[in-house]
């Protein structure tokens, strides 16, 4: 269903379309937008936090691959390839939720919208911004796999000459 509301044009999904009349159901039986508000802010900060913490968990990453990092890549080469993949796709991870999850453009910007119209915005950005994050988590945890996997090689290997020299 599109209708037009001036500039605006309100166009959702009926998927889109169900959450919106749902949400004005519940949480703004009496058209008062400022219970919607809240809960979209809300949503947005646990995608926020969400995000921070797999940045965070990629630098200890990176971190830690600055300390032991050449100990395992000395193992062999199986290693030296698992350690460089799996930190690229750590950073990756992590790249991908401060270009696409991160950036703030705050919700109050297109409030001046019709309710519907600025709700309709609203969840758009979050299910961008959730596929984002979704996809950063399955790039993390591939990463952290071949992270993992470069490490127990060199577990498996403590016989290695290379390692001999470190103890």
């Amino acid at each position: 269903m599109m209708k037009e509301t001036g500039k605006e044009t309100y166009d959702p999904t009926p998927q889109e379309e169900l959450e919106i009349d749902c949400i004005f159901k519940h949480f703004s039986p009496d058209g008062d937008p400022v219970p919607i508000y809240q809960i979209i802010d809300g949503q947005l900060n646990v995608m926020h936090n969400r995000s921070m913490s797999l940045i965070q968990l990629a630098g200890v990453v990176i971190t830690v691959t600055g300390f032991s990092g050449r100990i395992i890549a000395d193992t062999n080469l199986a290693a030296q390839l698992c350690i460089i993949i799996g930190v690229s796709l750590v950073l990756v991870a992590a790249a991908i939720c401060l270009t696409f999850v991160m950036p703030i453009r705050w919700i109050t910007s297109y409030m001046n919208l019709p309710p519907r119209i600025w709700l309709l915005t609203a969840l758009r950005r979050r299910r961008k911004k959730n596929k984002a994050f979704a996809i950063a988590s399955v790039v993390l945890i591939i990463g952290m796999i071949f992270y993992i996997t470069a490490i127990s090689i060199m577990l498996l290997n403590p016989e290695a000459t290379e390692l001999q020299l470190v103890r």
